[in-house]
C-alpha cells in the first residue's frame, strides 16, 4: 500500500500543473472576457482600459504571466484580487469556515439519512415504509435544489409570516443558536438530494448482499437481524457507498455555491461566483487549483478506504 500511495502522491504535481495550465489558458481565451473592460466599464476609453491592463500585468506575454503566477504560487503568494487589490489568501481564509460548515452539515446529514433510510428500505422491502422512502428518494433527486431553497424562503413568509434569516454570518461557537437558525434549514435542503441518491444506492447494494449465501447462513444460525445486517451484510455493501460519498463531496461544492447565492452567505461559493463575473483571474485560478487538489486527495482517501473495508483488496 505504501508504494501505491507514493505513486499517487508523486502523480499529484503533474495533475496540478495540467489543471493550472488548462485553467490559465481558458481564462485568457478571447471568449472569456477582459477583466480590464469589466473594471473600467463598457463606456470607458481605450486609454483607460489599456492603463488598467498595464496595471494588472495583462499586457505581458501569456508565458510570462503564467510563469510569474506559478512561481508566486510555489512561494505561497497567491496574488491580489483584481477587484479591490486585496491579497487572495486572507479573503479565502475569511470565507473558508463558512463553506466548510455548510458542506460538513450537508455531507453529514445526507450521509446519515441516506444510509439509514437505505438500510430500512432494504430490510423492509416491498412494505408501505419501503414505498414511502422510495418516493422520497425520487422526489429528492427530481426537484432542483435551487427551487427548494427559494421555497424555503418564500413559503414560510406566506404561510406563517416568518422570514428565515438571510445573509450575514454567526460563529458556531460564539452564537450557536443563531448559527443553526441560519445554516441548518438550507443545509438540510442541500443534503436532501445527496441523501436521496445515497438511499437508493444503499438499498440496491444491501439487497444484493442480503441474498448472498453467507447472509442466509448467519440468519440460519439464529443471529439477530441487526447483527446480520450491520455487522455482516453492511460492511460488504459499503465500498460502492463510500465511492459515491467521495464523489458527492466534490459535487456539494457547487450546491454550496447555489445555497450561498440564494441566502446571500459570503462563503467560498459566492466568492467564486462573483470572481467569475468580475473576471478576477487570481481568485478563480486559485480556487480551481485548490478544488482540484481536494478532489484528488478525496479520491485517494476513498481508494485507500477499500482496503480497510475489505481485507481482500490489495494494492500493487
Amino acid at each position: 500500500m505504501r508504494r501505491y500511495v507514493m505513486r499517487r502522491l508523486l502523480a499529484l504535481p503533474a495533475v496540478m500543473v495540467a489543471v493550472s495550465i488548462l485553467t490559465f489558458a481558458v481564462l485568457r481565451s478571447p471568449w472569456a472576457g477582459d477583466p480590464a473592460i469589466v473594471l473600467a466599464g463598457q463606456n470607458a476609453s481605450t486609454d483607460r482600459i489599456e492603463t488598467i491592463r498595464q496595471d494588472l500585468g495583462l499586457n505581458r506575454p501569456l508565458v510570462v504571466q503564467f510563469g510569474d503566477w506559478a512561481l508566486r504560487l510555489l512561494r505561497g503568494d497567491f496574488g491580489k484580487t483584481f477587484v479591490g487589490r486585496q491579497p487572495v489568501w486572507p479573503e479565502i481564509t475569511r470565507r473558508l469556515p463558512i463553506t466548510f460548515e455548510i458542506m460538513a452539515l450537508a455531507v453529514g446529514f445526507g450521509t446519515f439519512f441516506g444510509v439509514l433510510y437505505g438500510i430500512i428500505s432494504a430490510v423492509r422491502q416491498n412494505t408501505p415504509l419501503d414505498y414511502g422512502l422510495r418516493v422520497f428518494a425520487v422526489f429528492g433527486q427530481s426537484i432542483p435544489t435551487f427551487f427548494l431553497l427559494v421555497l424555503l424562503i418564500v413559503l414560510p413568509s406566506l404561510w406563517w409570516h416568518y422570514s428565515p434569516p438571510v445573509g450575514g454570518h454567526r460563529s458556531l461557537f460564539a452564537h450557536p443558536l443563531d448559527n443553526l437558525r441560519l445554516y441548518l434549514p438550507p443545509t438540510l435542503i442541500l443534503a436532501a438530494a445527496h441523501a436521496a441518491g445515497l438511499m437508493r444506492l444503499t438499498r440496491s447494494t444491501l439487497l444484493d448482499v442480503l441474498r448472498q449465501d453467507y447472509v442466509r447462513t448467519a440468519q440460519a444460525k439464529g443471529l439477530r437481524e441487526g447483527v446480520v445486517v450491520l455487522r455482516h451484510a453492511m460492511r460488504n455493501a459499503l465500498i460502492p457507498i463510500v465511492t459515491v460519498i467521495g464523489a458527492r463531496i466534490a459535487e456539494l461544492f457547487f450546491g454550496a455555491l447555489i445555497l450561498e447565492q440564494v441566502f446571500s452567505i459570503n462563503g467560498i461559493g459566492q466568492f467564486f461566483y462573483q470572481s467569475v463575473l468580475a473576471r478576477d483571474f487570481p481568485v478563480v485560478q486559485f480556487l480551481v487549483v485548490y478544488t482540484a487538489a481536494i478532489v484528488i486527495v478525496l479520491n485517494l482517501a476513498v481508494d485507500l478506504s477499500y482496503a480497510v473495508l475489505d481485507p481482500r483488496v490489495r494494492y500493487a
